[in-house]
């Protein structure tokens, strides 16, 4: 009896379907709320972000292992029905200033003071050619790399797919980016960008988010967004995940409705109605209608005479 109930549980356990998601054993790095108010994109941190998602970029990158120079980025996220907003601070202790900068930028900007931030829409690849990247060095200048095997965009090239904004103190940079999610869905020629799920609430996006500094004299520093030992630009399987959330912030209050009073008092703009107070009627009236009511009398006296007068006659 023992053996046929375990192979009746057997059988039953290997019919049961069995989903595996990629990331599924990786960190859930929190619900991102969904905002009514749209950040201005100017690189200045409004304060809707404080009420985002928070993720801290602050673990040393596995070839930095010592953390190197600088102090890594913090970052804040948004969503609305087409955008996902990042707003990135990257601090510093000294930028890279090399006589061929702007040629960088275009050609090899992976080489400059940099952030990134990488994207696996349906958090389920293990393919990297899958994955999607947004970057901004130091100098406000953009990359985006709508799929791996598609060739980066630079400048004003990423303007179809992002808006962002840039301000710079003596030891940080802000990058905002505005990541426009329609676009993005449309996908790449020739690239078969799998993205899961409608951009909706309860979305799953693999994220990694990539700092780096680099100094005049080679140093570099490296943080990330995941564990040290998971790290890896472009190793969608070792990415954490966002989920979209429900929840609404940055919603305009509704007016106040005022209650009226019963009896509304007077205001110097709104006088009070003037009480009519009724007067005698002047002499000359009071003749007027002595004489309409005599008449009225002598009229239904003539009237009685005359009826009287038609009986007689029967």
């Amino acid at each position: 009896m023992k053996k046929i109930i375990a192979i009746i549980l057997a059988l039953f356990l290997t019919a049961l379907p069995i989903t595996a998601l990629a990331h599924s054993d990786n960190t859930n790095a929190g619900t991102v709320p969904k905002t009514a108010t749209a950040p201005v994109i100017d690189g200045v941190k409004d304060d809707i972000y404080d009420q985002g998602l928070f993720i801290p970029v602050r673990n040393p990158h596995s070839a930095t292992p010592d953390g190197g120079l600088g102090g890594g980025a913090d970052a804040w996220l948004l969503w609305d029905d087409d955008n996902l907003y990042v707003f990135l601070k990257i601090d510093l202790t000294s930028f890279y200033t090399p006589d061929d900068y702007e040629d960088l930028q275009e050609d090899q900007p992976w080489a400059l003071t940099t952030c990134e931030v990488l994207l696996d829409f349906a958090n389920n690849s293990d393919d990297a050619e899958q994955v999607s990247q947004v970057r901004m060095n130091d100098k406000g200048f953009p990359n985006v790399t709508l799929a791996r095997s598609d060739p980066h965009k630079n400048g004003e090239e990423c303007r179809p797919y992002i808006d962002w904004g840039f301000t710079k103190t003596d030891n940080s940079y802000c990058a905002e980016f505005k990541i426009k999610m329609t676009e993005y869905r449309k996908g790449v020629e020739g690239v078969d960008v799998v993205f899961g799920s409608d951009f909706a609430a309860g979305k799953q996006i693999g994220l990694y988010i990539f700092s780096q500094e680099c100094a005049d004299d080679g140093e570099q520093a490296l943080f990330v967004s995941v564990p040290t030992d998971m790290s890896g630009n472009w190793v969608p399987d070792n990415y954490d995940y966002i989920i979209l959330g429900d929840n609404v912030v940055g919603a305009a209050a509704e007016p106040e409705v005022p209650v009226a009073d019963d009896e509304p008092e007077a205001t110097p703009d709104e006088p009070a109605a003037p009480v009519v107070v009724p007067t005698a009627p002047k002499t000359g009236d009071a003749t007027a209608v002595m004489f309409i009511l005599l008449s009225a009398l002598a009229l239904s006296g003539l009237i009685i005479y005359s009826k009287k007068a038609n009986k007689n006659k029967i």
